[in-house]
């Protein structure tokens, strides 16, 4: 390998290292609960796989079994007919057979031990499994909790401060109320002290036309007290 490619593939295994170390811890644990589920996978596989042939050598060696009692009572009946020959085939051939019992029996009893292992190691990768997804359940539910109870604190201090500025905005409300009532009032009391205004004109006009009607009214009391008739208009 050039020395170019090894820079190359140094830089980029280190890009790789920056990118996990930024990824998103609910990605990593995702991916951790992943990798597990797959090994999980793998190991139940096995375990039918080590079953499976544990299976076969239990009918091998059950073939092999019944075989040798064949074999052996091929040899006890070959020395009952006094054939020497058959006889001594028969017991080789039991031999070989014996043998390959042997080899069948403790080939079945490596495949047990070696399925109950793996049966237990299963089970065992299973409950880790599921302890590792409730742990993760359960940090997940902290973590929505804890996000809860930071917007409501938000929400809360927003409320008081959106508080406070109605409050502010009240008060300056109230205070340019006060201020045009003010005003208003001042107008009020401007208007009778000025000479030119239409209200005092108005309320001057209002008083002569009360003291010319009280004139009249005195004047008819006069003439009718004089026994005078009315003044025709």
């Amino acid at each position: 390998m050039s020395i170019k490619r090894r820079i190359t593939r140094i830089v980029q295994a280190n890009r790789n290292a920056a990118t996990e170390a930024k990824q998103d811890p609910r990605v990593q644990a995702q991916n951790a609960q992943l990798a597990q589920r797959s090994l999980l996978d793998q190991a139940r596989r096995g375990a039918a796989d080590v079953a499976a042939h544990h299976h076969r050598v239990g009918l091998a060696a059950n073939e092999a079994a019944a075989y040798l009692n064949r074999v052996e009572a091929a040899a006890a009946a070959a020395v009952q007919r006094g054939d020497d020959d058959a006889a001594r085939a028969a017991i080789r051939e039991s031999m070989t057979a014996r043998r390959r019992l042997e080899t069948l029996t403790r080939q079945l009893h490596e495949a047990e031990q070696q399925a109950r292992r793996l049966h237990d190691d299963v089970q065992r990768l299973e409950q880790r499994v599921q302890q590792n997804a409730m742990e993760y359940d359960a940090l997940l539910a902290r973590r929505a909790a804890a996000q809860a109870a930071i917007g409501v604190h938000d929400a809360l201090a927003s409320s008081s401060r959106e508080a406070a500025a109605i409050d502010a905005a009240r008060r300056n409300a109230e205070l340019e109320v006060r201020r045009f009532e003010a005003q208003a009032q001042a107008r009020e009391e401007l208007s009778w002290t000025d000479p030119s205004s239409p209200r005092l004109q108005q309320a001057f006009e209002e008083l002569e036309a009360d003291a010319a009607a009280q004139q009249e009214l005195e004047d008819l009391k006069r003439r009718n007290a004089r026994g005078y008739p009315p003044a025709q208009q």
